[in-house]
Formats: C-alpha cells, sequence, structure tokens
C-alpha cells in the first residue's frame, strides 16, 4: 500500500527560511508591500513573528523611540498576548494588545461620534424588530423581541443626552454606559473606514501593524484594516498571520486570502516541525478536503503512532475505558507517560466542558449552568463573571481559611475591596480594627468546613457578613428585603441591572446554587489546565507529545459539530445539505477544522477515541478517507479492545 497519504514528505529545517526573508524585504515605510502569512500547524508562525519584531527594533529602534511610534501586534487572545511580550521582553517600541483593546484604544474617548452611531444603528435595528413582530406568533421568540424593543426604546432615550462610554476588554460590560465587545469592533471598523482622521492617527502612531491568528479576527476589523493599507500605503504595512484551516471560533474571515486585495504579498510557510511523519501526514490528509495545502515533517523526524479506537455508543464506564486506552497506547509506542495523567505532556481533548465535568466532578454545576446558553458561550470563553468569582475569590480564600493562611485570606479580602476593611469601618472600632472580618472569617470557615455545603450558603454567609462585594447578577440571590437601599450599598457592588441578565440565567442560578459548592475545586483544575482534559477549542497554538482526543457528540450535547456526520455514521440534515449546495458554512465544515486542530497537536502520538452509533460506518470511513491504515484502527466492546 502506498505511504503518500499517511506519511509526510520531509524537508531540511531551513526549508522556509526564505519566508523570513521576504517577510524582511516588506517591512520599510513606505513599501507599501503589505503581506499575509499563512502558516499551518507546527509551522513557527510566533518564530516568524518575533523575527519581523527583531528586525523591526534593529531597523527603527532609535527613531521610532523619539519620535513617540511604535509596532502594533494585534493578538485574539490575553494568552498569546502575554507570550508575544515575554518574546520581545517587554520592549517599549511594541504594543501588543487584543483586538479588542486595540480597538478600544482607537476609539476610547470620542464619545460623540459613538453616541451617534447608536443614533443611527438603533433605528435600524427596532424597524428590523418590529417587523419581525409584526410577521410573529406569539411565543418565547415574540417574547424576547417585545423585552429587545423596549431595552433599545429606553437607550434611544438614554442617548438624547451626550453621554461618555467605557469597556473592559475582560469584563462583562454591563452598565448603561459600557460598549458591549462586538460593539466595539463594530463602531471601529465603522470609524476606521470613514473617519479619514482616525485612519491618520493609526498610522502615525503604528506605521507597522501586525494581526496575529487572523483568521479569528473579526471580518469587519480584517476589511477595515484591508481599506486603510489601500488608503495609506505610503505610511503604513500590515502583517497578517494565519492559518485558515484554524479558524475555530465564530465572526472570523472564512475567505481570507481569497478576499485579500491586489497588491498584497502572499507567503506560505510549509513546514511542520512540530509532529512526527505520520501525524503531518494525517494533518495534509485532512486538509485535503479544504484548501489542500500540504506541510513537510522536519528531515530526520520518527515515524509516530496513530490510533483510532471505536466504541458503541452506550459505553456504561467511559472513564475506565478511556484509562485502558492510554494503557493500550503505553504498549503501541513503548512510551509509559501515556499512563501519568499527571503528565503535562499528555492531553486528553474533548468538546466540551460537560464532558470534563462528568469526568472531573464538575457536572452537576455545568449542567445547571448550562441551561443557559449565555451563560454556556460565556463560560466557553472563560469570561463568565458569577462562576469567575466562585473560582478565583471564593474557593481561594476557602482554602486560605480551613488551612489557616491568616496573610493570604487579607490579601484576597483586600484585594477584592472586602466592606470590612474600609477605612469607617476600622474607624469604628478603633481597639480592635479587625474584630467584624475575624468574626466574618470564622462564620464563613465554619460554613466551608462542610464538604457538602452549597453554592447559595456559602453566598449567603459571605452576604450576611459583608465579607466580600458581590456581582450584580448574584445579588437577587442574598438580598434581603429588610434591608435598606443605602445598606446594600456598603455591602453590594452598586451597579445597574445588566441588560443581559434573562430569565434563562436567573433560572439556571437558581438551580446551580443548589448544587455542592466544591465542584467548584475540580473545575478551577480544570479551566486552570491543572488536570490532564482541555477542550478542542482551548488548545489551538499549543503542543504535547502524546493526545487522545475524545469524540462523542452524544455526551458532548452541541450542536455546531458532528463528528457522527464527519466520519460518515450519520447522513447530513436537509438544512446542512441544503448549505453545502450553497456554499455555505455547515457544522461538517467546522468539525473538519477541529478535527484538523486537535490532531496536530500532537508530537508523536495521537489516539482518536471515537463513541459511535455506527462502528463498521465509521471503520469504512476512515479506511476509505485515508485517514488510517486499516491496522491503525481498534473496535472496543465491553471493556475489551480489539
Amino acid at each position: 500500500m502506498s505511504e503518500e497519504f499517511y506519511l509526510a514528505e520531509t524537508k531540511l529545517i531551513d526549508h522556509d527560511n526564505i519566508v523570513d526573508k521576504g517577510i524582511q524585504e516588506c517591512l520599510r515605510i513606505g513599501s507599501g508591500k503589505s503581506f499575509i502569512t499563512f502558516a499551518g500547524a507546527g509551522s513557527g508562525k510566533t518564530y516568524s513573528l518575533k523575527e519581523a519584531l527583531e528586525f523591526l527594533k534593529a531597523q527603527y529602534f532609535d527613531d521610532f523611540s523619539r519620535q513617540g511610534k511604535q509596532i502594533a501586534v494585534v493578538t485574539f487572545t490575553n494568552n498569546a498576548a502575554d507570550e508575544i511580550i515575554d518574546r520581545v521582553e517587554q520592549n517599549p517600541i511594541f504594543s501588543v494588545s487584543t483586538i479588542h483593546s486595540f480597538c478600544w484604544s482607537a476609539i476610547a474617548g470620542f464619545n460623540e461620534d459613538i453616541r451617534k452611531w447608536y443614533l443611527e444603528k438603533i433605528p435600524t435595528d427596532l424597524e428590523d424588530l418590529e417587523n419581525k413582530e409584526r410577521k410573529g406568533r406569539a411565543g418565547n421568540a415574540s417574547d424576547a423581541r417585545k423585552r429587545d424593543i423596549i431595552r433599545l426604546t429606553r437607550k434611544m432615550e438614554w442617548l438624547a443626552d451626550p453621554r461618555s462610554f467605557i469597556y473592559d476588554p475582560n469584563g462583562a460590560n454591563s452598565s448603561p454606559n459600557s460598549l458591549s465587545h462586538a460593539d466595539v469592533l463594530k463602531i471601529f471598523s465603522n470609524f476606521l473606514t470613514n473617519k479619514p482622521m482616525m485612519a491618520e492617527v493609526i498610522v502615525n502612531k503604528f506605521p507597522f501593524i501586525f494581526i496575529d491568528e487572523s483568521q479569528d479576527a473579526n471580518k469587519d476589523v480584517i476589511s477595515a484594516f484591508f481599506e486603510l493599507q489601500d488608503a495609506k500605503s505610503d505610511k503604513v504595512v500590515i502583517g497578517l498571520f494565519g492559518d485558515t484551516m484554524q479558524r475555530i471560533f465564530g465572526g472570523g474571515e472564512p475567505e481570507l486570502g481569497k478576499t485579500k486585495p491586489s497588491g498584497w504579498t502572499t507567503f506560505d510557510k510549509k513546514m511542520n516541525h512540530r509532529s512526527a511523519l505520520r501525524i503531518v501526514g494525517l494533518g495534509n490528509q485532512i486538509r485535503s478536503e479544504d484548501d489542500k495545502r500540504k506541510q513537510f515533517a522536519r528531515d530526520g523526524v520518527a515515524e509516530g503512532c496513530v490510533r483510532y479506537f471505536l466504541l458503541p455508543h452506550g459505553v456504561s464506564d467511559k472513564e475506565k475505558v478511556e484509562a485502558k486506552i492510554r494503557e493500550s497506547m503505553a504498549e503501541f509506542t513503548g512510551d509509559a507517560n501515556w499512563t501519568d495523567t499527571q503528565s503535562k505532556e499528555t492531553a486528553i481533548l474533548l468538546l466540551e466542558h460537560r464532558m470534563a465535568g462528568r469526568r472531573l466532578g464538575f457536572d452537576d454545576l455545568w449542567d445547571k449552568l448550562s441551561k443557559s446558553g449565555k451563560i454556556k458561550d460565556r463560560i466557553s470563553e472563560g469570561g463568565n463573571t458569577e462562576l469567575n468569582f466562585f473560582s478565583d475569590v471564593i474557593f481561594p480564600m476557602a482554602e486560605a481559611s480551613q488551612n489557616g493562611r491568616r496573610a493570604e485570606l487579607m490579601s484576597i479580602l483586600r484585594e477584592n475591596k472586602s466592606p470590612l476593611l474600609e477605612a469607617s469601618v476600622l474607624n469604628a472600632n478603633k481597639n480592635d480594627p479587625l474584630e467584624l472580618a475575624r468574626a466574618a472569617e470564622h462564620a464563613f470557615r465554619n460554613v466551608v468546613s462542610n464538604d457538602k455545603v452549597s453554592f447559595r450558603a456559602v453566598l449567603e454567609v459571605i452576604s450576611d457578613h459583608k465579607l466580600l462585594r458581590i456581582p450584580a447578577k448574584l445579588q437577587s440571590f442574598v438580598a434581603t428585603s429588610g434591608e435598606s437601599e443605602a445598606e446594600m450599598g456598603a455591602i453590594l457592588e452598586v451597579e445597574a441591572e445588566p441588560e443581559e441578565w434573562d430569565d434563562s440565567e436567573i433560572a439556571a442560578w437558581a438551580e446551580a446554587l443548589e448544587t455542592d459548592f466544591f465542584q467548584i475545586r475540580n473545575y478551577k483544575n480544570y479551566i486552570d489546565d491543572n488536570s490532564i482534559f482541555r477542550t478542542h477549542q482551548g488548545v489551538k497554538g499549543n503542543e504535547f507529545e502524546r493526545v487522545m482526543v475524545v469524540m462523542d457528540d452524544d455526551d458532548a450535547g452541541g450542536f455546531l459539530f458532528s463528528y457522527e456526520q464527519y466520519f460518515g455514521a450519520k447522513e447530513l440534515s436537509q438544512a446542512s445539505q441544503k448549505k453545502r449546495d450553497a456554499g455555505e458554512e455547515t457544522g461538517l465544515d467546522r468539525t473538519r477544522r477541529l478535527f484538523y486542530v486537535t490532531s496536530t497537536r500532537a508530537k508523536n502520538s495521537l489516539a482518536h477515541v471515537i463513541y459511535t452509533s455506527d462502528v463498521s460506518k465509521v471503520k469504512a470511513n476512515l479506511i476509505e478517507k485515508k485517514f488510517a491504515r486499516e491496522v491503525e484502527i481498534i473496535e472496543c466492546y465491553g471493556n475489551k479492545c480489539k
């Protein structure tokens, strides 16, 4: 059997050096040579970006420092920004920020322009909602439209007077004058395109702008940057780094590269410096159904190991079966670390937090919270203020209290502005300023000493003793009618009723607060990457010696992805087929990209664990697509695999 479909070709390590030289040829003010660098998995994208930055530092450091100019590096996530800041050693010539932070820094202070933007946009939104309401039927959708109509009408009234606007790239932004994350991007794109002065300010401040992970950047923002370069090609060079096959977040430009204006230079990094021959070969085969880009493996790299374990739905003890699969991988590869669940070089990739919850023990909490789609989305993005309050503030405080770590406990209280440490409280009892704080901490310790205590009980003791300020959305669960508004103001975070606090969120938190509080320990270990489990989406850019991908549509309970359809166990729905025929994106496309991202995280060995309704169909499909040799497929029934 030909191995061309299974093992990647190899090239010398310096095969892509020509790309870095080509990028450097663009890096001259007035060159007019903006560029897009396509960089697949393990290709050294961040290395190329760092090389470009080092080149610019050598060329322009003195001039830019004197002129107050900077080189902008725009990333998709805070983690990516932090990594780049470390790589450039926090040199002030570089301005490294997330895309939301960059856009906000450009529009901050343009209060009257932002107000006018809303005054022009909201009437159109209202008209659209009112038309839908006239044509629609009664029900939940109608109720939601009516609430939106009321909200937008009130906002129009609020906007009648001059206003100032605020924004926190990492916050909930729920106060009336806060901009939403989405609106920051829309306003920036609009202003950059339609306000020549803003374009002039940006190119004068940033003669070079690099956008990392550009495939995930908002397509309107990317379009605005295209227009900026077209209008100011003599003053700015823009460089995009990314890979359309690794686009896994919504809002990105699906046709990046095909939609670029003429005059942009395209570079294509073809090496994969990360993975073994077999894994690079699998990545190439997955891409053969999409953009057909191929990578080369490093000359001299090992062959590596790929295995597929197929299991029927209904397996009762998945954790035990998956542990046995890791034992099998240890035997196949001769790598005993496959069975080490503490190894940082081993990752088990799951489609949804729900799957991790069931394996790690925070499933009751997750199941209750995920009944609200809004909460579920925010948790998936790591941005749920209320859950973060429990995981990042209350749980560390509980551990510090239980273990007698007084200095740590006081540090948490000070950092979170405990009402008990306010000057007025301390001055009221000069003989023993910390008396109330000690009593509150003692009551808190008594409550969390019960390992079955509920979230609600923990929240109530914090409220009763004024130990911490409580996020706005949780206030209604602890505020009592007997307390005056002034008294409540001393206890609670003063914040307007959040617009997005809907019935589904209230109902979800009402149930979640009744579950066991110490699930939060397991959730925190998971979200802080202190367990072997990761989500598919959370590992883009990461790499591990050994990777196990668990594919289980039923356990995930999602609808954006379908491995059952992708591997041929189920037919495409009529709606998906219609989209596919029209050339629109389907769940199949999203699943293919996720399959590529997860498969290419592994350096040396990769195990795909597929739970399916039809083992024989999936097996035939894997062989037909040349994703697997027959000897690489292991069928599992009960607790036995063969």
